[in-house]
């Protein structure tokens, strides 16, 4: 795994875009407001992301950022996605586990995420040692 820098945005960008707008996600992204998110997320202070290369080919990344708890650091996952035509081989199960090895490193005490309930995401994290929280829920309130 690789270190992500501002330097690997476009890159970054076409694997995020070819990734959330095919199944199971089926996203509206435009290469422009993914670009931005991803930028927006690295500038977030306490950033940390990697990307994952096979063959030379960007096959995956996953960063989000850390914040200080009542019981230590905690880390939220903002993105995690792997080439749709690279799913299927570990790559996945293999970034994840390595990401998580080195927050350990970090001293973070807590990993968290959002992801669609019910859908192969949720199982692909289940299947990595994350639960659902059941005492909390997520909110949202649409303004259009």
């Amino acid at each position: 795994m690789k270190k992500i820098v501002p330097e690997m945005l476009d890159e970054l960008t076409a694997l995020f875009v070819d990734t959330f707008n095919a199944p199971p996600w089926n996203d509206e992204w435009k290469t422009e407001t993914a670009r931005t998110r991803l930028r927006d997320i690295m500038r977030m202070p306490n950033f940390c992301g990697a990307a994952e290369y096979r063959d030379g080919k960007l096959a995956g990344l996953i960063m989000g950022h850390s914040e200080m708890s009542f019981d230590g650091m905690h880390f939220q996952i903002l993105e995690f996605c792997v080439a749709n035509d690279m799913k299927g081989h570990g790559i996945g199960g293999e970034m994840l586990k390595n990401f998580i090895d080195y927050l350990d490193r970090k001293g973070v005490v807590s990993i968290y995420l959002l992801t669609m309930k019910g859908e192969a995401s949720e199982d692909f994290y289940a299947s990595q040692g994350f639960e659902t929280v059941n005492d909390m829920c997520v909110m949202s309130k649409h303004r259009q």
